[in-house]
């Protein structure tokens, strides 16, 4: 029997479905993120300890929450400050010692984050220079960079063995050509970070063997300028989300995050493998980022002979973040 429907009954059904696409609208657009987009420029270190910020922009976190961020890459954290200071980045990534360091004289440097907590350096050392232990160390040629966390971890670890660099001969060397040195035998050990432990390991097989391997605990820090919070200070925001969403994915998905790691910066698996449990990819400010410069700074004064230790709770910009993310927050800066 065929129904035949009435000039109201067809308006009735027509509003329905107009209602009904209307309300279907409506929650796809309250699902959209909603306000402006900003814009910041980002100087990230182009690292595996330093992967949030990669997999932030890669993933689209960043989009989600409408900041366009424009990363540019650097191999060290003081390069990405330098940027900084050339006003080519306004937010840049860098190691606690980096800013130790550099807040001697650039005390507008502010921490908004540590992204990173990590245990990457080691001493490797040449058996055929009858090296086996922390004692036979003494009298040797150690490779490490200058004024690097590698040299500070050097400075802690002969102290706890009852030496210092009296003991030893201490020669500055870059990453790289401390790797050749050790391959060569120009050197007797290096203590260097990663993955140029794991090369200088493999290159040299049967004849290293790890002194120390770890070292301090590290931390990459995202940083700005004073004088650049007040006018970015909700693109900052929206940064630290972004950042915070990759952590939840990291921590949702560790063998993808692995994967990432090792595709994205050209690693071996087995070396992440090994590193994965010695770096936190976690957005924080813990009261560890304050203690670690504050040993920093006392060991960068008595090497410059110099009384300068700044008050490095002046440098922690824990406002944006705690607007973020309060529990993230546990440094004590008053």
């Amino acid at each position: 029997m065929e129904t035949k429907l009435t000039g109201s009954s067809r308006r009735g059904i027509a509003l329905g479905v107009l209602v009904a696409l209307l309300a279907v609208a409506a929650g796809y657009y309250f699902l959209l993120p909603q306000g402006k987009i900003d814009n910041l420029k980002l100087g990230a270190y182009d690292g595996d300890v330093g992967a949030l910020e990669w997999i932030a922009k890669e993933k689209g976190f960043f989009d989600k929450v409408r900041l366009n961020v424009e990363i540019k890459g650097y191999p060290s954290g003081n390069a990405a400050v330098e940027a900084m200071r050339k006003g080519e980045v306004e937010v840049a990534t860098a190691a606690d010692l980096v800013v130790a360091k550099r807040s001697l004289t650039e005390p507008d440097l502010r921490v908004l984050a540590d992204i990173c907590r990590y245990w990457n350096k080691g001493l490797v050392a040449r058996k055929d220079r009858g090296i086996a232990s922390p004692q036979d160390l003494k009298g040797k040629r150690i490779g490490v960079p200058a004024t690097s966390s590698a040299e500070h971890n050097l400075v802690v670890f002969l102290a706890l063995q009852g030496l210092t660099t009296n003991d030893v001969t201490v020669v500055d060397l870059a990453p790289k050509a401390l790797v050749e040195q050790m391959a060569s035998g120009g050197i007797d050990a290096g203590l260097v970070w990663q993955p140029h432990v794991a090369t200088i390991e493999k290159q040299l097989g049967d004849n290293a063997v790890k002194i120390m391997d770890g070292g301090t605990e590290a931390h990459l820090l995202i940083l700005t300028l004073k004088g650049t919070l007040p006018g970015q200070s909700e693109a900052m925001r929206k940064l630290l989300k972004g950042l915070i969403m990759a952590e939840e994915w990291v921590r949702d998905n560790p063998a993808d995050a692995k994967t990432y790691l090792v595709e994205r910066f050209k690693l071996d698996r087995g070396y992440i493998d090994k590193l994965w449990p010695r770096m936190q990819l976690t957005v924080s400010l813990p009261q560890e980022i304050l203690e670690a410069m504050d040993s920093e700074a006392r060991w960068l004064a008595k090497a410059s002979n110099s009384d300068a230790t700044p008050n490095y709770a002046e440098t922690i910009h824990s406002a944006v973040l705690a607007s973020v993310k309060p529990s993230a927050v546990s440094v004590f800066t008053k």
